[in-house]
């Protein structure tokens, strides 16, 4: 039997072994770009995922696809992204949602429509939502905690309990004036339900 000389072999191993490294890495690249091109769940911790489903296209009052574990974290990061007094009060924002049956971004988002998020009220009034505003005068409340009560109950009293359940329809009767311009009123309450349903900070 006739043996290799070692020239031939010294030639041939190294062409096996980069061969064999060259077939390992395409087929890891080869997954690895299927892996990136599927959806991926977007992970707020190792114990819980962001979205029990993926976000809407529009925001409908009470459908919202956030797992309720992670809303607490997601609310105070929106807050302290708009530097809002409110920040402190998001426990309380989401305890008092429930209570009343409100969506969890409803009173955020209106205050940040009307204020934004209380960056912008009456000296002394805790009125970040707007609400008693009118020519005659302006309602105030001693603090922040029961400004988000008051709204919260006259929310669900006055509007949602008259059939009032779209954006659209709780601004015909909480700002009617922004119907004459559009509807812009909507349109920013709207739009921080949706920062706040995909987790998006200023």
């Amino acid at each position: 039997m006739k043996t290799l000389p070692w020239v031939a072999i010294f030639l041939v191993l190294p062409l096996l072994f980069f061969s064999a490294l060259s077939a390992a890495l395409l087929t890891s690249v080869g997954g690895m770009a299927v892996a990136s091109s599927a959806e991926e769940a977007i992970v707020v911790n190792p114990s819980g995922s962001l979205f029990s489903s993926l976000p809407p296209d529009q925001v409908v009052l009470g459908e919202s696809t956030v797992a309720e574990d992670a809303r607490p974290l997601i609310l105070k990061n929106f807050l302290l992204s708009y530097h809002s007094d409110l920040a402190p009060y998001t426990n309380l924002i989401l305890e008092v949602s429930r209570q009343y049956k409100l969506d969890w971004r409803l009173l955020v988002a209106i205050s940040g429509a009307e204020s934004t998020f209380c960056r912008t009220i009456p000296p002394g009034g805790y009125n970040c939502w707007g609400w008693g505003i009118h020519s005659r005068g302006t309602l105030g409340f001693s603090s922040y905690e029961e400004g988000i009560r008051t709204v919260a109950k006259g929310l669900r009293e006055t509007f949602l309990d008259d059939g009032l359940t779209t954006v659209e329809e709780i601004m015909s009767r909480y700002a009617p004036i922004s119907l004459q311009n559009g509807g812009s009123w909507a349109r920013a309450v709207t739009y921080f339900m949706d920062q706040l349903e995909r987790a998006e900070y200023y």
